[in-house]
C-alpha cells in the first residue's frame, strides 16, 4: 500500500474544497493508495506539474508516483479548465 503526501499547494487547496468534493477527493486518494496506476490515472506528457493525474469529477488530483518509497506525493488539485496542465 502506497503513502498519501500533500505538497503544501495541495493540502491548501484540499482544505478549501466544498465538502462534497473534498469528500470525492479522499475517496480517490484511497484508490490510489491500494493502486496508483487503477483505471482512470493517466500518464501525463510534457507536463511541467506532475507525471500523473486522476479524474475526479470536475476536478483532477496531479501527483507523481515514487514506486520504490511505495509514496504518492500530490502536488496540485484542480478544477478542470483550460490551464489545468500549465
Amino acid at each position: 500500500m502506497y503513502r498519501i503526501v500533500f505538497s503544501r499547494r495541495a493540502e491548501g487547496v484540499f482544505l478549501k474544497l466544498p465538502k462534497k468534493e473534498a469528500r470525492r477527493i479522499k475517496e480517490a486518494l484511497e484508490n490510489l493508495k491500494q493502486d496508483p496506476r487503477t483505471h482512470g490515472t493517466i500518464k501525463l506528457e510534457n507536463a511541467p506539474v506532475a507525471s500523473y493525474r486522476c479524474r475526479t469529477g470536475d476536478m483532477r488530483i496531479l501527483f507523481d508516483i515514487d514506486d520504490e518509497a511505495k509514496v504518492i506525493e500530490v502536488l496540485d488539485i484542480r478544477k478542470r479548465d483550460e490551464r489545468t496542465y500549465k
